[in-house]
């Protein structure tokens, strides 16, 4: 599983220097501008601090990793994305279906609490709640690839009709409606890359 996940920081970090530019530009026109940049100095340090504790258990790389990404992502951001980061750490080998559904229980839990969002507020959990909807009703997820990447996507593109009520956006005229949530496009990219990586 170790290995899995070493493939999954790698393949997020690559996907998002791609289009961290992409990013930063959607970012400009609901919040500082900055969530393409930010997002990828965090995965950075994930897949480097993931290569030096390689001999650990996963639980125990995931919080270091999650702990640096905070640090070094500063901010809400930081403390957001990295939640399920911490939380993936949780895994279990034998029963990977039914622990990742607690995976995505809890991230939408500390989400919620943490960020004081809800779902239809613009943000990252309008990715994770539909996942964790899929997740609940679906008792072969490694079968169905397709169908979790289409929901992942699907949710991340929901955004740019939602109204942000959270975030620098709520205070557009106009609310960031027509735009996709920044945070939003990028948790889709990650999630499709673990869902990838751990079934694949």
């Amino acid at each position: 599983m170790i290995k899995n996940y070493d493939n999954w920081i790698k393949r997020s970090c690559l996907k998002i220097n791609n289009i961290y530019n992409e990013l930063d530009d959607l970012d400009q026109k609901v919040g500082d501008g900055d969530h393409g940049t930010t997002i990828l100095k965090g995965l950075t340090k994930a897949e480097k601090v993931f290569k030096e504790n390689i001999k650990n258990s996963l639980d125990e790389i995931m919080l270091i990793v999650a702990k640096e990404m905070r640090i070094v992502m500063g901010g809400s951001s930081g403390i957001l994305m990295s939640i399920f980061f911490y939380e993936s750490g949780k895994i279990n080998p034998d029963n990977i279906s039914l622990s990742i559904v607690t995976i995505f229980q809890n991230t939408v839990n500390k989400i919620k609490k943490t960020g004081k969002v809800s779902i239809g507020d613009k943000s990252i959990l309008d990715v994770y709640v539909p996942v964790l909807d899929y997740l609940n009703t679906s008792i072969k997820i490694d079968k169905n690839l397709e169908s979790i990447n289409k929901i992942i996507t699907n949710s991340s593109e929901s955004t740019m009709n939602m109204e942000a009520k959270v975030g620098r956006a709520k205070f557009l005229e106009k609310k960031g409606l027509g735009i996709i949530d920044p945070g939003a496009y990028s948790t889709s990219i990650i999630l499709k890359e673990f869902f990838n990586s751990i079934y694949k």
